[in-house]
């Protein structure tokens, strides 16, 4: 359970609105005992007759750590969704590759939610004495039982079709912006783009409220990202906008990556007249951008990672 090296480690199987429905082991955590082999031997010993209550054609949405076993579970006749791996030789995802990766964490971010509601428990945060591990997997389905029992379930809505069916339609939206920037090479060239400095090159933007952004993001966790992340780049170098002189309505944004101070991405967004829907309205970008620009950034790592036009 705790990130140091563990001892064992338990297998706990979550449903789609984050209720517990197993906590199987412990397993002792060595090489032997991944998430793949661990669930070939679920399935081989019928461990709590699993075969019983799951079908044929439902679908398992699992991590990379699964992967020797997709191929089990699929001749099982189960349907496996799992993110998709970069091939050899390949630099990063395709927007297709990338998307699908998206739609599957989106289903299986209450499995990582429902092992943080586990750990919220302090005696399962800490290291524990050797005596007690022939009981830690008791300790974890009590514990798992506790919060079956008497937590609100991570999801409670699941009629809004409107929400999965608008994920799936961008997610099959056409590369056009793509397209545009390779094939005039917009990716090299630097003397075509003007930086956005609030004086000189001013910019009309829509100014959204918190519930359209939420909307465009499907969900919440670029918002609470975005500001500490605009707090602590706004002074890089590499943290600019710019538009396009050849095409005024096409934005770069260059960010550096989160993960790495070195790595460098340009997002392009291409900014289209709309009639302004009520409470929106055009907005100068002046002086003190910086909200302004977090914003973009939301509207950049959605938009144009998902094909948008």
């Amino acid at each position: 359970m705790h990130k140091n090296p563990p001892l064992v480690k338990p297998m706990i199987i979550v449903g789609s609105d984050g209720y517990i429905l197993s906590v199987l082991g412990p397993y002792y955590a060595n090489a032997h005992n991944n998430d793949a082999s661990i669930t070939k031997h679920l399935f081989k010993t019928n461990a709590e007759d699993i075969k019983q209550w799951i079908k044929d054609d439902d679908v398992l949405v699992v991590d990379r750590g699964f992967r020797d076993a997709q191929a089990f579970l699929e001749s099982l006749n189960l349907k496996v969704e799992m993110p998709c791996f970069i091939k050899k030789g390949q630099k990063q995802h395709t927007t297709e590759e990338a998307n699908s990766s998206r739609l599957i964490t989106k289903v299986r971010w209450v499995v990582e939610s429902a092992n943080g509601r586990v750990k919220q428990w302090r005696f399962l945060d800490k290291v524990v004495s050797n005596h007690i591990v022939p009981y830690i997997g008791d300790f974890v389905r009590i514990v798992s039982a506790f919060i079956n029992c008497f937590r609100t379930p991570l999801i409670n809505d699941f009629c809004n079709e409107e929400l999965g069916q608008t994920m799936l339609d961008r997610a099959q939206l056409s590369k056009h912006v793509q397209k545009y920037v390779e094939d005039n090479n917009l990716i090299r060239k630097k003397a075509i783009y003007s930086e956005v400095n609030g004086t000189e090159n001013v910019l009309d933007f829509p100014k959204l409220t918190l519930q359209q952004i939420r909307d465009i993001t499907m969900g919440v966790y670029q918002l609470k990202q975005a500001p500490r992340y605009t707090e602590s780049h706004l002074s890089d170098d590499n943290y600019m906008l710019q538009t396009c002189r050849d095409r005024p309505n096409l934005l770069r944004v260059k960010l550096t990556s989160r993960h790495s101070s070195s790595r460098v991405y340009s997002l392009w967004l291409n900014l289209v007249e709309m009639k302004s829907p009520v409470g929106i309205a055009p907005v100068k970008l002046a002086p003190g951008w910086s909200v302004v620009v977090r914003i973009l950034h939301l509207q950049c790592g959605t938009l144009v990672i998902a094909g948008g036009n």
